[in-house]
């Protein structure tokens, strides 16, 4: 596992150097978790920034639901605030399948700090220039006196990379109990393109997949899940023949100016099917895109398909 590359893609260290990296990753443990095992329980003082590196961490609410409220995957992080000493609250961190962690830092944050004031100096700024960064949007389209109110739900509801709406969206979506044809789509050996290519490549792949998917489905909506993966929807077309226009449309994209030669091109596995949008629709359709997925991909399963 290279830590310095994985620390490269989290926002808070976004502006270090690679000696400075270097530093930090010398104040990061990895740890691995079995599945159902507690990263952090319900009132317990967790103090640390957590990268996923494998597997899938979820963060539960306390109370009589024991609600989910976020999970994150590899390359996503959390606990940025942690490091000032706000505390998570009533949470709990779960692994939902075996997980590995990245933590930072071994030791307080304060001291490290202390020890390292310029990189700690750099940190600190990068995280109170985020939080600004999110005050001054809010209060510009607060102050706009005409479509504030959509303008701000874009701001919600869009991934940053793509364009495209986010998981936020998609949780809103479901909330309508309404009917939707969907399909779920996942580029094929995407891995390889960063670990071959380097992340800028992987993210310049991720934005041409999102522009190619909805332009090859331009009356659907367009979600980026989570990760590299993405889910289309529509309530009054036929979602196979959707699919096949993605598909094809995918394998068109020319990967050669975006991996400098090294990948020329690239394929998707797409799963599909319809019904009452809920969370159980999601998932049985990504098991069929995942079942293409494991047979090598660039292909298409329908819902009866075996």
């Amino acid at each position: 596992m290279d830590t310095k590359e994985i620390l490269k893609t989290v926002q808070l260290f976004s502006s270090l150097n690679e000696s400075e990296l270097r530093i930090i990753q010398n104040y990061c443990r990895y740890q691995e978790l079995r599945e159902n095992e507690k990263l952090f329980d319900y009132d317990e003082d967790f103090k640390l920034l957590c990268i996923v590196t494998s597997g899938s961490i979820a963060i539960y609410s306390n109370g009589s639901s024991n609600r989910l409220i976020a999970r994150y995957l590899p390359n996503e992080s959390f606990g940025e605030l942690n490091l000032c000493g706000i505390a998570p609250g009533n949470a709990q961190a779960l692994a939902l399948e075996p997980s590995g962690v990245l933590l930072f830092p071994t030791i307080a944050f304060e001291d490290f700090v202390t020890q390292h004031a310029n990189i700690g100096a750099k940190v600190i700024y990068q995280l109170l220039s985020n939080i600004s960064f999110r005050i001054r949007e809010t209060n510009k389209l607060i102050s706009q006196n005409y479509g504030w109110v959509s303008e701000l739900k874009k701001a919600i509801y869009t991934d940053r990379l793509t364009g495209l709406y986010n998981r936020q969206y998609c949780e809103e979506l479901l909330k309508e109990n309404k009917e939707y044809a969907i399909a779920v789509i996942k580029p094929d050996k995407f891995k390889a393109i960063n670990d071959t290519c380097g992340h800028k490549a992987g993210d310049a792949t991720l934005i041409a997949l999102a522009q190619t998917i909805r332009k090859a489905s331009p009356d659907a909506i367009h979600i980026r899940y989570r990760g590299d993966e993405f889910i289309v929807a529509t309530t009054n077309a036929d979602i196979f023949l959707i699919a096949e226009q993605i598909l094809a449309a995918i394998r068109s994209i020319n990967m050669t100016a975006i991996t400098s030669g090294q990948i020329t091109s690239i394929t998707a596995s797409i799963g599909t099917g319809n019904g009452m949008l809920d969370q159980k629709l999601i998932d049985s359709v990504y098991e069929r895109m995942w079942s293409v997925y494991h047979k090598g991909g660039n292909a298409i399963a329908m819902e009866g398909a075996r």
